[in-house]
């Protein structure tokens, strides 16, 4: 006697499918995820070069790198950006160089999602030195969703400075 096979049932087909659908969105999400730490981590890491070039420069010259490029009038106060050169960032000049073309704008010194980076010398966060930072992946200043603080290093700005009223 032969013996039937029964087919899958209607229920069982959602079921499957309803959590290839959860898995697909999980996974799309981690991806998001992973690729905003990556452009953050390659900020930072441009910033490092920065501070190094910039120390460096301080050990040759006595004094830090002098303001210089387009000016940036940013939550009262007016930063400068920096432009691509060579005998400021030294062995870094080729990554800088690359980061910015990626972006289409080989000219300053840019972040992952092709900004330019701040820079203002001497500081006002860190009197004595100089502030830098990036105005992150929302392309504005400070945090868009609070009001008070529309300033650099609030929200998902990266800076080398941090608000002495914040904890």
């Amino acid at each position: 006697m032969k013996r039937f096979k029964h087919p899958f049932t209607l229920v069982e087909l959602l079921c499957v499918i309803i959590v290839i659908a959860l898995l697909a969105a999980i996974s799309i999400k981690v991806t998001q995820i992973a690729y905003r730490r990556a452009d953050e981590t390659k900020t930072k890491s441009v910033m490092e070069i920065i501070r190094v070039a910039n120390e460096q420069y301080k050990a040759k010259n006595g004094y830090y790198f002098p303001n210089g490029g387009s000016t940036y009038s940013e939550g009262g106060a007016e930063f400068h950006s920096i432009d691509l050169n060579a005998d400021f960032l030294g062995d870094a000049y080729e990554t800088c160089r690359s980061i910015a073309e990626e972006s289409g704008n080989a000219d300053k010194i840019r972040d992952a999602w092709g900004n330019a980076i701040r820079y203002r010398n001497p500081g006002i966060y860190n009197t004595g030195t100089y502030d830098l930072y990036s105005i992150g992946r929302d392309k504005g200043v400070g945090d868009a969703e609070d009001t008070t603080k529309k300033k650099p290093g609030f929200g998902d700005d990266i800076a080398n400075f941090k608000y002495p009223d914040l904890k």
